[in-house]
């Protein structure tokens, strides 16, 4: 009888997981527009972990957010479309 209630717990709790895992992500279901407004957003989850990272490395958090802020200002052209060079490749060019 254990054995029984042991088998049936154990296809139970498979089908739980395969229920959950093959549910619809949330982000399946969103427009471009949606996905791009949520992933502007900020968190005070980021902003907390942020905070703690700048006070065990100031330098390192700062360098990190100027080179992030500089990827996505250069990241693209006027219209919208990808530079010729992805960023960092100008001053590899640059010899002086």
């Amino acid at each position: 009888m254990a054995t029984i209630l042991l088998f049936f717990a154990a296809v139970v709790l498979i089908g739980v997981l395969i229920y959950v895992l093959g549910a619809p992500d949330r982000h399946e279901t969103m427009t471009e527009e949606e996905f791009e407004e949520e992933a502007k957003k900020k968190s005070l989850v980021g902003a907390a972990l942020i905070g703690l990272d700048k006070a065990i490395q100031p330098g390192r958090t700062e360098h990190v957010m100027v080179q992030k802020s500089r990827v996505e200002k250069d990241g693209s052209t006027a219209d919208g479309s990808p530079s010729a060079t992805p960023a960092g490749e100008d001053e590899k060019l640059d010899p002086g």
